[in-house]
Protein backbone atom coordinates (compact mmCIF):
# COMPACT_ATOMS: atom_id res chain seq x y z
CA UNK A 1 0.00 0.00 0.00
CA UNK A 2 1.17 3.54 -0.68
CA UNK A 3 0.90 6.19 2.02
CA UNK A 4 -2.42 5.95 3.88
CA UNK A 5 -4.82 8.80 3.10
CA UNK A 6 -7.96 7.93 5.04
CA UNK A 7 -9.24 5.98 8.03
CA UNK A 8 -9.88 2.86 5.95
CA UNK A 9 -6.25 2.83 4.80
CA UNK A 10 -5.02 3.07 8.41
CA UNK A 11 -7.39 0.29 9.43
CA UNK A 12 -6.01 -1.93 6.68
CA UNK A 13 -2.43 -1.20 7.78
CA UNK A 14 -3.27 -1.97 11.39
CA UNK A 15 -4.92 -5.26 10.49
CA UNK A 16 -1.82 -6.27 8.52
CA UNK A 17 0.59 -5.35 11.33
CA UNK A 18 -1.12 -6.50 14.52
CA UNK A 19 -1.17 -10.10 15.74
CA UNK A 20 -4.53 -11.54 14.55
CA UNK A 21 -5.45 -12.70 18.08
CA UNK A 22 -4.99 -9.14 19.34
CA UNK A 23 -6.59 -7.55 16.28
CA UNK A 24 -9.84 -9.45 16.90
CA UNK A 25 -10.09 -7.75 20.30
CA UNK A 26 -9.75 -4.24 18.85
CA UNK A 27 -11.69 -4.66 15.62
CA UNK A 28 -14.94 -5.89 17.11
CA UNK A 29 -17.55 -4.23 19.23
CA UNK A 30 -19.32 -5.27 22.40
CA UNK A 31 -22.20 -7.71 22.43
CA UNK A 32 -24.12 -7.77 19.17
CA UNK A 33 -22.17 -4.73 17.82
CA UNK A 34 -25.28 -2.56 17.33
CA UNK A 35 -23.42 0.55 18.51
CA UNK A 36 -20.41 -0.23 16.30
CA UNK A 37 -22.66 -0.43 13.23
CA UNK A 38 -24.54 2.73 14.21
CA UNK A 39 -21.31 4.69 14.70
CA UNK A 40 -19.85 3.47 11.40
CA UNK A 41 -23.07 4.44 9.64
CA UNK A 42 -23.09 7.89 11.26
CA UNK A 43 -19.54 8.65 10.11
CA UNK A 44 -20.49 7.48 6.62
CA UNK A 45 -23.22 10.14 6.46
CA UNK A 46 -20.88 13.06 7.22
CA UNK A 47 -19.88 15.28 4.32
CA UNK A 48 -17.34 18.09 4.19
CA UNK A 49 -18.53 21.24 2.49
CA UNK A 50 -15.68 23.18 0.91
CA UNK A 51 -16.04 26.92 1.15
CA UNK A 52 -14.84 28.98 -1.77
CA UNK A 53 -13.85 32.62 -1.83
CA UNK A 54 -13.44 32.82 1.95
CA UNK A 55 -10.49 34.63 3.52
CA UNK A 56 -8.24 31.94 4.99
CA UNK A 57 -5.18 34.09 5.63
CA UNK A 58 -5.72 33.73 9.39
CA UNK A 59 -7.31 30.47 10.46
CA UNK A 60 -7.01 28.24 13.48
CA UNK A 61 -8.33 24.88 14.51
CA UNK A 62 -7.94 25.74 18.21
CA UNK A 63 -11.04 25.54 20.37
CA UNK A 64 -12.06 24.50 23.87
CA UNK A 65 -13.53 21.21 25.06
CA UNK A 66 -15.30 21.33 28.42
CA UNK A 67 -13.36 24.50 29.19
CA UNK A 68 -9.97 23.02 28.23
CA UNK A 69 -8.08 24.70 25.37
CA UNK A 70 -7.11 22.26 22.60
CA UNK A 71 -5.24 22.73 19.33
CA UNK A 72 -7.99 21.11 17.28
CA UNK A 73 -11.52 19.75 17.71
CA UNK A 74 -10.22 16.16 17.72
CA UNK A 75 -9.68 14.07 20.83
CA UNK A 76 -8.24 10.60 21.30
CA UNK A 77 -11.22 8.42 22.19
CA UNK A 78 -11.02 5.88 24.98
CA UNK A 79 -10.29 2.28 24.13
CA UNK A 80 -8.90 -0.38 26.39
CA UNK A 81 -5.63 -2.25 26.66
CA UNK A 82 -3.17 -0.20 24.56
CA UNK A 83 -0.40 -2.35 26.03
CA UNK A 84 -1.53 -5.20 23.77
CA UNK A 85 -0.35 -3.09 20.81
CA UNK A 86 2.83 -1.46 22.14
CA UNK A 87 5.05 -1.88 25.18
CA UNK A 88 4.42 1.62 26.54
CA UNK A 89 0.72 1.46 25.64
CA UNK A 90 -1.36 4.31 27.01
CA UNK A 91 1.76 6.25 27.99
CA UNK A 92 2.71 6.67 24.33
CA UNK A 93 -0.85 7.67 23.44
CA UNK A 94 -0.91 10.25 26.24
CA UNK A 95 2.44 11.70 25.11
CA UNK A 96 1.23 11.90 21.49
CA UNK A 97 -2.03 13.64 22.43
CA UNK A 98 -0.17 16.07 24.65
CA UNK A 99 2.39 16.82 21.93
CA UNK A 100 -0.46 17.65 19.55
CA UNK A 101 -2.19 19.83 22.13
CA UNK A 102 -5.34 17.75 22.43
CA UNK A 103 -7.03 15.48 24.96
CA UNK A 104 -6.70 11.75 25.52
CA UNK A 105 -9.84 10.26 27.09
CA UNK A 106 -8.61 7.28 29.07
CA UNK A 107 -10.51 4.01 29.27
CA UNK A 108 -11.28 2.47 32.63
CA UNK A 109 -9.54 -0.71 31.42
CA UNK A 110 -5.88 0.16 30.89
CA UNK A 111 -2.50 -1.51 31.03
CA UNK A 112 -1.09 1.41 33.05
CA UNK A 113 -2.50 3.27 36.02
CA UNK A 114 -4.39 6.46 35.38
CA UNK A 115 -1.78 8.32 37.45
CA UNK A 116 1.01 7.04 35.16
CA UNK A 117 -0.98 8.01 32.08
CA UNK A 118 -1.73 11.50 33.42
CA UNK A 119 1.95 12.04 34.24
CA UNK A 120 3.02 10.88 30.76
CA UNK A 121 0.49 13.21 29.13
CA UNK A 122 1.56 16.17 31.21
CA UNK A 123 -1.64 16.61 33.23
CA UNK A 124 -0.83 19.28 35.75
CA UNK A 125 1.91 20.68 33.48
CA UNK A 126 -0.39 22.19 30.86
CA UNK A 127 -1.43 18.89 29.28
CA UNK A 128 -4.75 17.23 29.87
CA UNK A 129 -6.41 13.86 30.03
CA UNK A 130 -9.84 12.67 31.01
CA UNK A 131 -11.26 9.34 32.12
CA UNK A 132 -14.27 7.46 30.86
Amino acid sequence: MSEPVNASDYLELAAANVDPAVWCYFEGGAGDEVTLRANTGAYGRWRFRPRMLVDVSEITTATTVLGTPVSMPLLVAPFAMHGLLAADGELATARAASALGTLFCVSTITTRTHAEIAAAGGAGRGGSSCTS
